[in-house]
């Protein structure tokens, strides 16, 4: 991934070690779709958003707790953001906007400009090339192994219809250019779990 200026910055705040904390973390071998390369994913794309620090450390703490099940992942996420960030000289200010929209990742829904940006980053997946969707949906479906099919599946579909049910799904200009894509993979995903429930 090549280093912007906002990146190297960024990276110099979060510091080295929180670096390395927070990669392990992403690194973890019950995660199949939330890891590294998610992340890597997001930032390197991000560079055509201009994203600030405050949007970069978002894009690093939104996963940083991933258990299943993990109903609580993103509060504990934020969390993580309100003790780690202020001892590394992160104003009040900085740590609320970081922990916002981690916790506005947990529906998708922005309550902010800076958090539309994120959380199109993170649904960007949604409009990949069919077998790279169909990928995805296995490795998100792999990461809740110790969860009966017929419950990860009916939780897979409840998500998909959900999107499907939303009038945009992503919600900056950006992201735009995915909604047709996405929409068109989300509706081939529910018509093939139709064909094999």
């Amino acid at each position: 991934m090549a280093i912007t200026p906002s990146n190297a910055e960024v990276g110099n705040r979060l510091r080295d070690d929180l670096l390395i904390d927070l990669t392990r973390r992403y690194c973890e071998p019950h995660r199949r779709y939330h890891t590294i390369r998610h992340i890597a994913e997001m930032i390197y794309v991000g560079r055509e958003l201009d994203l600030d620090d405050v949007q970069i450390a978002a894009v690093w703490f939104h996963d940083a707790i991933f258990e299943i099940p993990g109903p609580d992942n993103e509060e504990r996420s934020a969390l993580l953001v309100e003790q780690l960030l202020p001892e590394r000289g992160w104003s009040a200010g900085e740590v609320a906007a970081v922990a916002a929209i981690v916790r506005d990742t947990k529906t998708h829904t922005p309550s902010s400009d800076r958090a539309a940006a994120v959380i199109d980053l993170d649904l960007m997946s949604l409009a990949a090339g069919w077998q790279v969707f169909r990928q995805n949906g296995l490795d998100i479906a792999a990461e809740h192994g110790d969860i009966d099919d017929d419950t990860s599946r009916r939780a897979q579909r409840d998500l998909l219809e959900s999107f499907l049910a939303r009038e945009r799904i992503f919600q900056t200009a950006w992201g735009s250019r995915f909604e047709a894509k996405a929409r068109a993979n989300i509706e081939r995903a529910l018509s093939d779990m139709r064909l094999t429930d």
